[in-house]
Parts: C-alpha cells; structure tokens; sequence
C-alpha cells in the first residue's frame, strides 16, 4: 500500500468515524483509485459531497485530524525541523535562519507578530499541484474545495507549534488548489 493508499484510508475512515452511516455516501461507492489523476479527482468528488451534504464546522474537523494525523505520519520531517529550532538560541534567531535558507518549495516571511509562511508546489523538486499526495496530480485548470485545504492549515499548525513549543494558529489564505499559485498561511502564537 502507498502513502497516498494510506492518506485515502485515513481520509475515509476520518469521515465515516465522524458522520457513521452518512459518511458511506459522501464515496458514492468509490475507493480511491491508485492513478494519481484519478485520485486527486476522487479527492475532488469527496470534498465536493462534503461541502454540500456536512456543515463547515464538521468539515474542517474532519479535515484537521488528517492534517494532525499527516504531521504524526511525517515525524521526520517535524524531527528535523524542530531538530534545526534546537541550533539556535533564541526563536528569532531560528527564524531568521529560515527565512534566509527556507527549506525547499517555501518562504517565510515576518508579517507583524507573526509569520507569512508560502508553499510553492510548482517550484519544488518536480513541479505539482499540492505537497499532498493526495492531490498533487490534480490537472492544471482545476481546483479543490478549499475544505480540504483545511488539512494543510492544522498540519501547519503541528509542525509550527512543535517548533516554538507553544500553540500556534493557523490561517489559510490562498491554496495552489484553489486557483492560487502558491500556499500561504498566516502563523501567529
């Protein structure tokens, strides 16, 4: 099984524990198919049943647990990050480090009493969609419900909040899936 098989799982089981038997028809009957095309267009149909059958608020907690659950998935890359924080003496200077060397596809930015963090799918190591793999073959002229963009926002918020040692929060304000040509979040604590 991939981990785009396995983030299809978790996104369907995240969905039926929180709506039970109604969960079954957000699928219409479908799995996730293994094509990465495909796939981002199942994601697609998922979000689109979602918006229109389940409130914001449920939505966006469904799609916060996965986003939680994909940092958990992806400790290594939260380890490194939170091992690079460790180098520096203060929480100004790590950023200041990272924002003169950010890490591959993104910029950070100081913003006021927070940070402008921008992901740049199309410039990263092999131009896509979305960092998820989930949709990061999601063809060029279509978008995705900003719902499940949601994901990004709360895995963002672990990453960071492991980082500075303290709660973060997290806004969303545009996505590379929703028409934009970049992620950006804003991160204040």
């Amino acid at each position: 099984m991939t981990r785009a098989d396995e983030m299809a799982e978790q996104l369907k089981g995240s969905i039926i524990e929180k709506l039970g038997v109604d969960g079954e028809k957000i699928f219409e009957g479908k799995e996730a198919p293994s094509n990465p095309v495909k796939r981002a267009r199942w994601v697609k149909m998922v979000m689109r049943n979602l918006d229109e059958t389940v409130n914001k608020e449920t939505r966006f907690d469904v799609m916060h647990v996965n986003g939680v659950n994909c940092a958990d998935h992806n400790a290594k890359v939260v380890k490194a990050a939170v091992a690079r924080r460790g180098k520096h003496s203060t929480l100004d200077e790590f950023l200041d480090s990272e924002i003169r060397k950010p890490q591959a596809g993104t910029i950070i930015e100081r913003d006021g009493d927070g940070l402008i963090l921008s992901y740049l799918p199309a410039n990263f190591k092999h131009s896509m969609r979305c960092f998820c793999s989930l949709v990061n073959a999601l063809p060029e002229g279509e978008t995705l419900s900003s719902t499940y963009c949601q994901c990004s926002v709360a895995f963002v918020e672990t990453w960071w909040s492991r980082v500075v040692g303290k709660p973060v929060k997290v806004n969303l304000l545009e996505s590379a899936v929703t028409g934009s040509d970049k992620c950006r979040f804003r991160i204040t604590w």
